[in-house]
């Protein structure tokens, strides 16, 4: 909660620095648009010069991938990674020039729904397997938080010259605790064959797992280029 409310203020901080700078700004400050790509997806840039040292930045990008794999457990799954992430970046210029360090708040639409594969015409859940029959729904998801912080720096500068320009940047999302959820539901035949029991017991053990291997994921590495034009 403390965490939400924190990137809350500091997202309403970079409104008003942004509006207050536009209100002093002589004539209509330079706006620049890039297509990017990278390790988030294909997306665009939008920015806006507010001075000699400090430019606002809009930016989306986004993909989606389907693979198939464990995930740190013992079922198969076949899992579709979402990948969705836009947000309002400050880029601070300390020399002027082209080098800039970023910060700013990304609404973090990361996540990863899967479904629980056969093999052998069973599922298999904690090292146990069960007869498909048994099973009348498998599926699982990770979800990461919402407004989520980026630092990061990198290189071009969007808004400055009229013309065509390279952009790039590195840096780190902090996404924060991810929630991990596996959802299987015995069958009427299961019920009839008493196993519904250990399957909940061996289900908790594999969402478990699979939270223990979504946790290495509270940090998502940055790092695109793109080319864009100033107006």
């Amino acid at each position: 909660m403390q965490y939400t409310l924190g990137i809350k203020r500091l997202t309403l901080g970079l409104l008003i620095l942004v509006l207050s700078a536009l209100a002093h700004a002589g004539g209509s400050p330079p706006v620049g648009i890039a297509i990017t790509g990278g390790l988030s997806g294909v997306g665009t840039d939008i920015a806006i010069g507010l001075s000699d040292h400090f430019d606002v930045r809009g930016t989306v990008a986004g993909y989606n991938l389907n693979r198939d794999g464990s995930y740190g457990t013992t079922t198969s799954w076949r899992a579709s990674i979402k990948l969705l992430q836009g947000g309002l970046l400050i880029d601070y210029r300390p020399l002027k020039g082209t080098f800039h360090l970023s910060a700013g708040v990304v609404d973090d639409g990361n996540q990863l729904k899967m479904r629980a594969l056969t093999s052998g015409g069973t599922f298999k859940f904690n090292g146990t397997a069960y007869p498909s029959g048994d099973i009348s729904s498998a599926s699982a998801s990770v979800e990461w938080s919402k407004a989520v912080l980026y630092l990061g720096m990198g290189w071009g500068n969007l808004a400055s010259a009229r013309g065509f320009h390279l952009i790039s940047d590195i840096g780190v999302l902090f996404a924060g605790h991810p929630k991990a959820n596996v959802d299987v539901n015995c069958s009427a035949q299961g019920e009839g064959e008493n196993v519904c029991g250990q399957l909940s017991t061996d289900v908790a053990a594999e969402q478990s797992k699979l939270q223990n291997d979504a946790d290495k994921l509270s940090f998502w590495p940055i790092l695109r280029v793109g080319v864009g034009y100033t107006f």
